[in-house]
């Protein structure tokens, strides 16, 4: 038998509270082993504990233990220990006991050992951001300097840089003490080059950082050997960046050392220093320093300048302060410099001229202007493209994409040049083995999501590359890729039109000889773009080809809803009713497929509600068809003229028929709100996704507004198009808006000017129309459906909590409860893509719950509900929250504790958690009167159970 490794330390690391401090305590337990090796694998799983249960309390216990094992340990544990506070540097500010912390730290920089001083140098500058002020470490960092140990030194100059970033005192202090050492003939050559960094980060006052340029100024000519002038030019960069108010300075000092220094290291370094310069501050350059940078560039020969010095100028052009308008004249310098490079045999100068010109090119044409040689830069996009696709080589796919982009991003600019450029890709798409046909099928797909008509002309060619793909026994991935891209092109381009017979059985021809992955990526592509009867072509052969019953499950929600949205979309015999009644049957059983394919870890709640919604919608739809039917078969009643008297209602003349459409309103609106509520708990969804539940929520609106003019008095409909919140709408949604915008031009025949207030046949022909067009229109899956590209989640841990869970907790009368809220904000591998979380906001309500043995309490007071709201601004993701509750009577109260977020546009998104806790108060005792002799039960004498009968006269008795 095979020896397996044991270890005694818990990776899956459970819950929080309770099994966080099991797993504490398990490393705790090797961090006080007598074996190295059990208390070393100890420290290094505590950044793992930190990441998962980022907690005050649980930090700063773990880190005073660390603190205790540097103190008592050899050097290897101190090395490891310094490497966990380098690894959590975003949990250090959650230290509570940093004074402890740092006198444990402390005690080791008295060693004799220089290692261990070197080491203990370098924690301290690994926490620099919790302890900044600290004089004693300001101190012996200092004294270190001065050490004979180049371990010692090269350890204090790591701290002194370090805490010069944090600290204003110490960079202050550290200035003169700095300049001495560089300037004194006793420091060495390369101990100066250390020393040289720490000045880039003087800038905390405007003398300090004047001080210390004027010194790097004066050590420009005192060391010009290559090493000195790149470090001190380097340094003066980064302190101009950060202070913004040397740039001009500095930018002329660059350009100096870019045109005399002969060195080629020297010159490149310069460029990267205007590089830097040129995001931040492109605002405050000098008058003539770009013109001077461009007739330098135009006058070198070496890719080395050129390249660096290109790249240089498209983040100025970049930059709305640089006037790229000012250059629609091919005269002008900077056109003359792309020009003559755009047909460079270098595929990197070629493209990065390119992407000049085209920046220069889409300003002017934002601006309205008619910029001179358009054609000139059309043409030379053009062959660079051409040149790149019959390259091969990583390279020149990394520079075919930046082509391509200067395309799609021409093609935005002015949509006439679509067709141009999907001429020149599609002459490219007939080569099946080429690492460049995923990325022209990316870029024509980008072109088809502004003008998918542009695409039609390629469709033969695209189904003939399909069909050639598909009759390989052995695809390669590339080529497999490639089939998925096309497919994709067809759903695009095909998003406006019917589907002939020819291009239908290529599809299913690719669907048949392709893997399983490959045709659930198809299939989602197909419902993203409302064809979905090819995703029920595919996910019905899917759906038993998984080893997953959750997977099984899965494949079978999106089988029906696929099935449900193309009997809705089908031409056929079947009248409206009976098809809408078909879909709500077929989303039923998605939605019932769905809470199957839900596991804990995947709840799929967002699925889950967005399908009952849509189906909640085909219902209201199918019931206002039943509505509009009851005005030819349920005749107003006799007393409907009494009936208009009383409730001076006109509309109540015609019966049965009023009432319902108003409940058909309401329905309506309940569905619009339901969208509304979905879409504020989607943060993470992508802006597709939520353009796409805003018009659904326009849909419904829409319909509420038909009914309510039909069965309302006084109620008009909207006239001009519909807003949707983006006036350059994704192709995904395109349909839906033409869908809208048709059904409001029905709808302004429903109440013509001067007519009466009725109901009437032609009304309701109208709004079965209205309902026959929302329901044909294709209906697009959106993405957030299937991808979660951003992943933003948040975790509460609330304070007291019971002993044991379920239980209550326990209140005394006329007291308060002060409950603590603490959250740690997660995210995935993309944080913040499309929106990230500025504040949150903690809501806390308290209502007090039936008793049992109190059933006369008035329902009114169980009606009151105290609710406490408190925003907070996370610090590197965490936050925390304070609220004292008072029970102004006895019972049973249920606290619930919600966390929504608001980003940086003040949005709110009622992103939750939610968490709830049981307060017990004890019901305050009645006071019970005592029959005593002597005294009449008629007085005002109420004595207490545990009173005494002889109360001393002016004393008094508090209860």
């Amino acid at each position: 038998m095979l020896g397996v490794r044991v270890t005694s330390f818990n990776e899956n690391l459970g819950e929080p509270e309770q099994d966080a401090n099991s797993a504490l305590t398990e490393l705790d337990k090797g961090l006080r082993s007598g074996k190295v090796g059990e208390q070393c694998e100890a420290i290094v799983r505590f950044p793992k504990l930190f990441e998962k249960y980022p907690f005050p309390i649980l930090i700063n216990a773990s880190l005073l233990k660390l603190a205790d094992v540097f103190r008592m340990g050899n050097n290897f544990l101190r090395l490891c220990v310094l490497r966990v506070c380098q690894q959590s540097e975003k949990h250090l500010d959650k230290i509570s006991n940093v004074d402890e912390f740092v006198r444990r730290i402390y005690s080791v920089i008295h060693s004799n050992d220089p290692v261990a001083r070197a080491v203990t140098l370098r924690t301290f500058g690994a926490v620099a951001a919790i302890i900044p002020e600290r004089q004693q470490i300001h101190h012996s960092i200092r004294r270190s300097l001065d050490s004979h140990d180049n371990v010692e030194v090269d350890a204090a100059i790591f701290a002194a840089i370090l805490f010069a970033a944090q600290s204003k005192t110490f960079a202050v202090s550290m200035c003169n003490k700095v300049s001495d050492m560089i300037q004194g003939q006793a420091t060495a050559a390369n101990m100066k080059l250390q020393l040289i960094p720490i000045l880039q980060y003087m800038h905390h006052d405007t003398s300090t950082a004047a001080m210390v340029r004027t010194l790097c100024l004066d050590l420009l000519p005192s060391y010009p050997a290559q090493d000195f002038v790149l470090v001190i030019l380097n340094t003066l960069t980064k302190l101009a960046a950060a202070t913004l108010v040397n740039i001009s300075s500095q930018v002329t000092l660059l350009l100096k050392y870019l045109k005399t220094d002969p060195r080629w290291e020297v010159k490149s370094k310069t460029l990267q220093h205007l590089y830097e310069l040129a995001k931040p501050g492109s605002h405050l350059w000098p008058p003539g320093a770009v013109d001077d940078l461009i007739d330098y560039v135009l006058s070198t020969k070496r890719n080395k300048i050129l390249m660096p010095g290109l790249c240089v100028l498209q983040v100025l052009m970049e930059s709305p302060s640089m006037l790229c308008f000012q250059h629609k004249s091919s005269s002008t310098k900077l056109r003359k410099l792309c020009g003559k490079h755009a047909y460079s045999p270098y595929a990197s100068i070629a493209a990065q001229s390119i992407q000049i010109l085209s920046q220069i090119l889409c300003v002017c044409f934002c601006e309205n202007l008619q910029p001179d040689g358009t054609e000139e830069v059309i043409t030379s996009l053009e062959t660079l493209i051409l040149f790149l696709t019959c390259s091969e080589g990583q390279i020149h796919r990394k520079h075919l994409k930046v082509a391509l982009k200067c395309a799609v991003r021409l093609c935005e600019a002015k949509p006439e040049y679509c067709d141009t450029f999907v001429d020149l890709m599609g002459c490219k798409l007939d080569n099946i083995d080429g690492d460049y046909t995923i990325a022209i099928c990316e870029a024509l797909g980008a072109i088809g999501g502004l003008k998918p008509e542009s695409l039609l002309p390629q469709l033969q060619t695209v189904i003939n590359l399909l069909n050639s793909i598909s009759k390989l026994e052995h695809p390669s991935k590339t080529q497999i890729s490639t089939k998925i891209m096309l497919c994709t092109l067809i759903f695009q381009l095909l998003s406006c039109f019917q589907w002939n017979e020819e291009t239908q059985n290529a599809m299913f021809a690719s669907v048949d000889s392709n893997d399983l992955w490959s045709n659930y990526c198809i299939g989602r592509a197909a419902v993203r773009y409302g064809h979905h009867h090819i995703g029920t072509h595919i996910f019905k052969h899917l759906t038993e080809q998984v080893s997953s019953e959750h997977f099984h499950f899965w494949l079978a929600c999106l089988k029906e809803m696929s099935e449900a949205e193309s009997i809705l979309y089908k031409d056929d015999s079947s009248t409206l009713v009976t098809r809408l009644d078909k879909a709500i049957i077929h989303y039923n059983k998605a939605i019932a497929a769905l809470k199957a394919a839900s596991t804990p870890s995947h709840n799929l709640s967002f699925q889950a509600e967005y399908m009952r919604i849509r189906s909640e919608f085909l219902q209201c739809l199918a019931q206002l068809i039943y509505t509009c039917n009851i005005l030819c078969i349920v005749p107003p009643p006799a007393i409907a003229a009494t009936i208009v008297q009383n409730t001076r209602d006109e509309h109540q003349r015609y019966g049965y028929i009023t009432n319902q459409m108003r409940k058909c309103v309401k329905e309506f609106k309940n569905c619009g709100d339901l969208h509304w509520k979905l879409y504020q708990t989607a943060f993470d969804a992508d802006p597709v996704t939520l353009e796409n539940m805003q018009i659904l929520q326009q849909m419904c609106v829409l319909m509420e507004q038909c009914l309510e003019t039909v069965c309302t008095s006084g109620s008009k409909m909207r006239e001009g198009p519909m807003e949707f919140g983006s006036k350059n709408l994704n192709l995904d949604s395109r349909q839906l808006v033409k869908a809208c915008e048709t059904a409001l031009k029905a709808a302004q025949n429903l109440l013509p000017d001067g007519a009466a207030s009725t109901i009437t046949h032609k009304q309701v022909e109208i709004l079965k129309k209205i309902v026959e067009i929302l329901v044909n229109a294709s209906f697009p899956v959106p993405r957030f459906f299937f991808q979660i590209l951003q992943s933003t989640s948040v975790k509460l841990a609330i304070s007291p909590q019971p002993r044991v869970m379920g239980e209550f907790i326990s209140v005394q009368a006329g007291s308060q409860l002060a409950v603590k809220v603490e959250g740690v904000i997660q995210h995935g591998m993309k944080a913040g893509l499309f929106r990230r979380i500025e504040q949150v906001v903690i809501c806390v309500t308290s209502q007090l719950q039936s008793p049992a043995k109190n059933k006369d309490i008035d329902p009114k007071v169980l009606e009151q509900v105290s609710m406490l709201t408190q925003t907070v601004t996370p610090h590197k993701d965490f936050f925390s929250a304070q609220f004292l509750l008072a029970f102004p009577r006895g019972g049973q109260y249920l606290l619930a504790i919600e966390a929504s977020v608001v980003d940086e546009q003040s949005n709110m998104w009622k992103t939750g958690p939610k968490s709830s806790l049981t307060v017990k108060v004890p019901e305050e005792q009645k006071l019970m009167p005592i029959s005593v002799p002597g005294i009449s039960t008629n007085s005002n004498v109420i004595l207490m159970p545990e009173d005494s009968l002889f109360v001393k006269p002016h004393q008094k008795k508090f209860v």
